[in-house]
């Protein structure tokens, strides 16, 4: 009666084991769905600081465009003076190449922006398909109890017929 009840226990802690394991699957379940939220709104928060930023750079270039053209109406006005002419000439090649300058840095700034993306969300799989291969090994520890509960079962019934014969064949 003693190893009925042994085995019977064994076979309880087993199966609190399962429930744990699957509970604990659960809560890693839920926290990375919530870490894949707060990495969305990240990205969001991205992407909006990014045409923040690709609209101010418009407006810039506009701001500039008119700079040249007030430029080319103020030369118009002045007529063909030599000195004026030719320092006209330099501020437009300086806006021309401020212009440039923006769309360089612009150009940087959203690679800059696209590889930090990029790279978080490499690190960000990196650390879910490890989590993924624990959880998978942590699965066949607890699918590899069930056989052996299974096993326990079949000895205590076996166990308890053996022990349960001789005294229903004195009954007989």
């Amino acid at each position: 009666m003693d190893t009925f009840i042994d085995k019977l226990a064994q076979k309880r802690n087993a199966q609190e084991i399962i429930r744990a394991n699957t509970t604990a699957e659960t809560a890693k379940m839920e926290q990375m769905q919530k870490q894949l939220q707060a990495y969305d709104g990240l990205l969001q928060e991205i992407r909006r600081v990014n045409l923040k930023t690709a609209e101010n750079a418009a407006e810039v270039k506009n701001v500039l465009k008119e700079c040249m053209d007030k430029l080319d109406s103020v030369r118009k006005v002045e007529g063909q003076a030599e000195g004026s002419e030719q320092t006209l000439e330099e501020i437009k090649q300086l806006l021309e190449e401020k212009f440039r300058q923006s769309d360089d840095f612009l150009h940087k700034e959203n690679v800059k922006v696209y590889r930090n993306v990029q790279a978080a969300l490499i690190e960000e799989l990196n650390k879910q398909t490890e989590e993924l291969k624990n959880s998978q090994v942590q699965n066949k520890a607890s699918k590899a109890l069930l056989p052996l509960s299974v096993l326990i079962l079949i000895g205590v019934v076996a166990d308890i017929v053996i022990n349960l014969l001789p005294w229903i064949t004195t009954l007989f």
